[in-house]
């Protein structure tokens, strides 16, 4: 093996890569971190998609990121600012009324009311149960995944068992219904149980998702989600920030394409350029079939885990539009193209239950949902510096549009897609068209494509239960380590998954550190 010596090269500069940087060069270990793209950040970048407007490309928002993360890397030193927004929902309905949910529990009970007492009044059992489950289940993120008998002795108790069942047997609907009545209050509730993964709210295995969505918490508030100050790409930028303080050498424009594996144990990786780089460790923030599949040769590893990794579910149906904006959308329901509360926060367009079940049928059967369910954005109602004066930008992420599409491709249907899209949320705001003036749409081969993510899948692997806890990635090895020896994997196709959380590149990095002081330092 030629080039330089590294005690520990990591691939991919998403967060999770940098995290696992930060941490091995804070314990004095020498890192590179190569990064494919020009850019640094993965999935979580800033970019000016049109002249004068910057956006989130494909995270947008941010809530689970470990507060042990933002402070072991020192990351508010570094520029990271995370603002809770308000109201954290705002939803319209077909007949002409609106839901807020705000940060301020007195002011969402009012808004509650509006559609059931009874619910208002459930609204605290509802979230006393999530938080039940959050108690108990925390400490299993900062570690390797949990034993199956690990998790059934954290949740021993009657209570226990049964929301252990919740967590992991239910759907989100079947959660819902027992708690309320009004199909408006469980409409923006049960989205959180489908995000990322090709299931409708009815399918079990989607409480656990929601689940997944509740850990983080801003500033004392369990679940909520809040704006990153200049987009999400100001993570990455204050994590590479630590990184090269602590000495990290950080390559763009470095895809590699081969990891050196030679008696068993990974040497170092080979760049489609055709530059070699050594190190006594490797990391692998890519998701695990590009890391097991593409990078790896295949007489490397054991038949068995290259069928795990290959049986993985990894397509995703999540459709990224990116818009510049003239004006404000102006909602039937709340008009008003000045900056309001409807635009503040989180614009959930699903009516209902129903209204999400039918959009998954569509995906089901290889079609682009005809009426999706989507979460809308305006970062730029909170924050300067995101657009021109006078004008905004929108995020939409939107479910769903299949992989593998039953009729056509994707470059030749993108367009009716993102358009019908648009037609969607004008039937709430009907100046959107007017309002546009830039937009771009990313489904999942475009994900793929760009960030280098298989399947285009934003959790690396659909976060179900069944692809979680001593599942992930595959069995048997779900503490981050693989089967080819100085080869881990830190990415969020690893224990605890997906989202902009740091928990993998954190995890592992501990892991590593462990391994080579028992190796000898």
């Amino acid at each position: 093996m030629t080039g330089p010596q590294y005690d520990a090269i990591v691939i991919g500069s998403g967060h999770n890569g940098l995290i696992a940087a930060g941490y091995l060069a804070k314990a004095g270990k020498q890192v590179l971190v190569l990064e494919r793209r020009p850019i640094i950040g993965g999935a979580t970048v800033t970019e000016e998609h049109f002249p004068g407007y910057r956006l989130s490309t494909c995270s947008y928002v941010c809530s689970l990121l470990l507060p042990e993360v933002v402070r072991d890397l020192e990351m508010p030193k570094y520029g990271y600012e995370v603002r809770p927004f308000d109201p954290q929902y705002f939803v319209p309905f077909p007949d002409g009324r609106y839901l807020m949910v705000y940060l301020d529990e007195r002011r969402t009970h009012a808004e509650l009311a509006k559609f059931s007492r009874r619910d208002a009044e459930r609204w605290h059992d509802y979230w006393a149960m999530w938080n039940r489950m959050i108690a108990r289940f925390r400490p299993f993120i900062l570690r390797p995944a949990p034993t199956l008998g690990e998790l059934e002795q954290a949740f021993a108790g009657p209570d226990g068992l049964e929301d252990l069942r919740t967590l992991l047997l239910k759907s989100i609907a079947e959660v819902l219904d027992t708690f309320f009545e009004s199909e408006e209050i469980k409409a923006p509730l049960c989205t959180g149980g489908v995000i990322g993964v090709n299931l409708g709210p009815k399918s079990p295995g989607t409480a656990y998702v929601k689940f997944h969505h509740l850990l983080g918490n801003l500033n004392g508030h369990q679940g909520a989600w809040g704006f990153v100050r200049g987009g999400m790409g100001s993570i990455a930028e204050a994590l590479a920030g630590f990184c090269r303080d602590h000495g990290v050498t950080i390559l763009t424009d470095a895809e590699v394409a081969e990891i050196d594996v030679s008696d068993g144990a990974a040497r170092g990786v080979r760049l489609t350029d055709g530059r070699r780089f050594s190190a006594r460790v490797i990391l692998s923030n890519a998701d695990p079939q590009r890391t097991f599949l593409q990078m790896v040769p295949a007489n490397a590893l054991p038949a068995s885990f290259r069928d795990a990794i290959t049986r993985m579910k990894v397509k995703g149906s999540v459709v990224k539009v990116l818009l510049g904006l003239n004006q404000l959308p102006n909602f039937r329901c709340l008009p008003g193209t000045e900056i309001g509360p409807q635009h503040t926060g989180g614009i959930v367009i699903n009516p209902s239950i129903d209204y999400l079940e039918r959009a998954w049928e569509d995906c089901k059967h290889g079609r682009p949902s005809a009426r999706p369910f989507m979460d809308c954005y305006i970062q730029s109602a909170t924050e300067d510096g995101l657009a021109p004066p006078g004008k905004h930008v929108m995020s939409l992420y939107v479910q769903y549009a299949p992989y593998d599409l039953a009729e056509g491709t994707w470059e030749e249907r993108k367009d009716e897609i993102g358009r019908n899209i648009i037609d969607t949320l004008a039937e709430y705001a009907p100046n959107m068209w007017d309002a546009i003036e830039h937009m771009s749409v990313l489904g999942p081969r475009d994900i793929e494509d760009v960030i280098g993510i298989t399947g285009g899948n934003i959790f690396h692997g659909e976060i179900t239960p069944d692809q979680m806890f001593v599942f992930r990635p595959a069995p048997g090895f779900s503490g981050y380590e693989s089967p080819i020896e100085r080869l881990y994997l830190c990415g969020s196709g690893a224990w605890p998954g997906g989202a902009v959380f740091g928990a993998p590149g954190r995890n592992c990095a501990l892991q590593v550190l462990a391994d080579l002081e028992r190796r000898g330092g």
